[in-house]
């Protein structure tokens, strides 16, 4: 496998985000989207704790679900599932915005996927030395109803504030089941933000998870602003791949479309690189970072 040429690395080193179009077949998205269909069908609500993802700094989830989900196939719902009287406001289908975080662990399909040799092909272009898979999942930015968009935007954020490591190694790997529009909230990201903001802070379990999580500060030096205008949209084809820098700042809008927007995605650290307690992420869940070693498979 040939994996990225001289100018994609260096369209990457500059940006941040790299798109590679027509990185998966349509046969490959196919029998990705309908996996994705089945496992959302038979999610079972009767044992299921309600946990909803929320991205709001101060809003984060950190309960046992949420751990406990590191090498499983679990499933969390939007902010805006549940009415007052606690009812699903929505299909199930239409209800959850994240089935994660171990799909390459538990799920065969999206272990090919994400151990496909192209993927590889793309880590060795990146210089990775022994580069793991740590977490994988399905996000469904679900879409509008009755003319009204969800409560499905994710603010800027940079993926190393949730993924830690020293040195910062973590890279995301992106996948668009579905095109991406800005109607239907693609990604957007800060083109060489990741050069110049520095990272103040990281999402870190409280207590060993008993409080579950939170932010704290880091020592950082000058943070500039973060226009919306500087942003840029990843508008993309079903297929693409989407290359995440560790530190570029990015984000993506409410669905405003009647269209769903389906996304497989996965993250990769460098093994070489020290990962710590203080990450939400163990495996195993008591304690490690035991995760799957690309070139192994």
């Amino acid at each position: 496998m040939i994996g990225l040429s001289p100018e994609q690395i260096e369209t990457f080193d500059q940006e941040g985000v790299l798109c590679l179009p027509d990185f998966f077949s349509s046969q490959q998205v196919d029998q990705m989207l309908q996996r994705s269909r089945e496992l959302l069908s038979e999610l079972d609500l009767s044992s299921h704790p309600r946990t909803q993802f929320k991205t709001g700094d101060n809003d984060h989830i950190g309960d046992q679900y949420f751990f406990d989900s590191a090498d499983k196939v679990s499933y969390f719902f939007d902010v805006d599932a549940f009415g007052p009287d606690g009812e699903l406001r929505y299909s199930k289908e239409k209800a959850v915005n994240k089935i994660g975080h171990g799909l390459h662990m538990k799920d065969a399909l999206f272990h090919r996927m994400t151990f496909d040799p192209k993927i590889k092909a793309v880590a060795r272009s990146l210089q990775m030395t022994d580069p793991r898979v740590l977490q994988s999942m399905l996000i469904f930015k679900n879409p509008s109803v009755s003319a009204e968009a969800r409560d499905n935007a994710v603010p800027s954020h940079t993926d190393g504030t949730f993924l830690y490591t020293k040195p910062q190694t973590a890279i995301g790997f992106w996948v668009a089941l579905e095109d991406c529009t800005p109607e239907n909230g693609c990604l957007s990201y800060n083109p060489g933000s990741h050069k110049t903001f520095p990272l103040t802070k990281r999402f870190v379990k409280v207590d060993g998870g008993k409080k579950g999580c939170n932010f704290i500060d880091l020592e950082h030096g000058e943070v500039p602003q973060d226009n919306d205008a500087d942003y840029k949209f990843v508008e993309c084809k079903a297929g693409s791949l989407v290359l995440i820098h560790n530190s570029v700042l990015h984000k993506s809008e409410k669905n405003h479309s009647a269209k769903s927007r389906y996304a497989y995605a996965f993250h990769v650290i460098d093994g070489t690189a020290e990962y710590d307690e203080l990450n939400w992420l163990q495996i195993p869940i008591s304690g490690g970072s035991e995760f799957s070693k690309l070139y192994e498979e």
